[in-house]
């Protein structure tokens, strides 16, 4: 089991985050974390990238279980607690794009949120939502829709960036 899949959930994210932030480094954009209000009130993502006088906010999403799977998971809703009920970032994310990692599986998937949530009824229709597992997040839920990878690649992502020899679609 490699280094990454057997660490704990939230450790898991943090260990793709960072491995995210070199990869982009080493092509040469600026990357600032977010702060607390823009991540969590603004919900505009986990970084600022800048390239020269371009910037954009970016979501940074880890499909660590894909390998496994063969799945990305498109959350759906963030909070199942009838207390607190929060919809998933499917919905809530406003950065201009969201970069989900399958890094085992060897390339990362670019998604522009309002292209997500402009067919999230169809993809709602042709694809199972599922719930985690309680012990996951500590007494909640959360649910998503099980989107089979290649599918995905071929009709959901913006752009695929491959991993291994950096091309992209």
């Amino acid at each position: 089991m490699s280094k990454i899949a057997s660490l704990p959930q939230f450790k898991q994210g943090k260990s793709v985050e960072a491995y995210l932030d070199i990869l982009f480094r080493s092509l040469g954009f600026q990357i600032r974390p977010t702060t607390r209000d823009e991540e969590r009130a603004l919900y505009l993502g986990d970084r600022l990238f800048t390239q020269g006088s371009r910037q954009f906010f970016v979501e940074y999403k880890s499909g660590i279980q894909t390998q496994r799977t063969g799945n990305i998971f498109i959350e759906t809703i963030s909070v199942d607690d009838p207390h607190h009920y929060k919809p998933g970032w499917a919905f809530t994310c406003k950065a201009d794009y969201i970069i989900y990692a399958t890094i085992f599986n060897g390339c990362l998937l670019v998604f522009r949120p309002d292209d997500l949530r402009n067919v999230m009824d169809t993809l709602k229709a042709k694809f199972k939502e599922v719930p985690t597992s309680n012990h996951q997040n500590y007494g909640y839920n959360t649910h998503g829709l099980l989107i089979p990878l290649e599918w995905a690649k071929k009709n959901l992502a913006y752009q695929v960036i491959w991993l291994e020899k950096r091309r992209t679609r």
